[in-house]
């Protein structure tokens, strides 16, 4: 059995360990350093930030989460965080673009847009082939504009793919074309 004091001073060494830990991982720091650990290993989305930001770039938010609560999330001091205003709480999805600025009384405000397909596709977030352009299309491989045309003609005709597998009903479009491009769907 050990003794008493020795006990103590091995539970006090255990919580001086953790308590730093703890603390780091709870507290936004002023620098805006990363947490020192993370809870969370579900879904997330990937989106970009941009504008009056410490630090600006392409982030990972869990699933769900609203524009102004990624804002939060990202900015380093809580009293700043507070200040974020918008009135959109639609959920972020891949490949959104959340643009942050301060207005002239100091407060943030953010404007949701889209990343370009070029970005979509080097950061490996799937496309919607229902909600692609004609330029967009025109820019996957082995896809040109005479296609990319047929393609947007037959999604208003016929309606919504659903999936990039849909485009098997477009002429000019068989397996090997599918094959080619479905890694970006």
């Amino acid at each position: 059995m050990m003794p008493r004091s020795q006990r103590l001073a091995l539970w006090c060494l255990a919580l001086a360990l953790t308590l730093p830990l703890y603390i780091k991982g709870r507290i936004p720091t002023p620098q805006g350093e990363d947490a020192a650990f993370s809870r969370f290993t579900g879904q997330t989305v990937t989106v970009r930030l941009t504008g009056d930001l410490p630090r600006t770039g392409v982030y990972r938010f869990p699933k769900g989460v609203a524009a102004a609560a990624a804002i939060k999330m990202t900015l380093p001091v809580a009293e700043v965080a507070a200040s974020v205003r918008g009135s959109d709480t639609r959920e972020l999805a891949s490949g959104d673009v959340v643009a942050i600025s301060r207005d002239r009384s100091g407060k943030y405000k953010f404007l949701l847009s889209a990343m370009t397909i070029k970005e979509r596709m080097l950061l490996g977030v799937p496309l919607d082939p229902d909600l692609l352009s004609e330029e967009e299309w025109a820019l996957l491989t082995g896809i040109g504009a005479a296609l990319s045309r047929r393609i947007i003609e037959d999604r208003h005709e016929n309606g919504a793919f659903g999936a990039v597998e849909g485009l098997l009903r477009v002429p000019g479009i068989g397996q090997g074309k599918l094959a080619a491009i479905k890694r970006y769907f």
